[in-house]
């Protein structure tokens, strides 16, 4: 099986599509649950508000803002995959509806957050758009990784 491409419009619509993938049942292409991917996302999103422990080597993230970030915004599909750092690594048992609803959270204090944003440890200080996108990219990427049923 093959991933499969999408566009989200919103973050809401991410909790949707979630949501969507619960009630279908879905098939994993990668290695990671629906729990799994709505957890590591929720991570993601809450450390744009608060903060990640640690960045890459300032060169890396000239290097990654000059070659990937403009790919991002625009929601190119990147088929290479990337160890993600130990700190946004989702738990091995949770189950999926509580991953979809600590999404859910995530996705609702980032929309209510006046700012500021974190910086991106890949890619630096970004505008609160920008990390709309960055987010909304990342969560097309995860889903594309379970398929639904049916």
């Amino acid at each position: 099986m093959e991933r499969r491409t999408l566009r989200l419009q919103s973050l809401p619509v991410a909790v949707t599509e979630a949501e969507r993938l619960i009630a279908a049942g879905y098939d994993r292409v990668g290695a990671w649950s629906l729990a799994q991917v709505c957890e590591h996302m929720a991570l993601v999103i809450t450390m744009s508000i608060d903060g990640f422990p640690s960045k890459f080597p300032w060169p890396m993230r000239v290097v990654a803002r000059w070659l990937y970030l403009k790919p991002i915004l625009a929601h190119h599909v990147f088929r290479k995959r990337l160890p993600a750092p130990k700190y946004v690594l989702p738990a091995d048992t949770t189950d999926d509806a509580v991953g979809v609803e600590r999404l859910r959270a995530a996705i609702r204090r980032f929309g209510t957050h006046p700012g500021p944003f974190a910086p991106s440890p890949v890619f630096g200080d970004l505008t609160p758009e920008q990390w709309r996108e960055i987010h909304l990219w990342h969560c097309e990427h995860h889903f594309s990784f379970l398929l639904p049923k049916g």
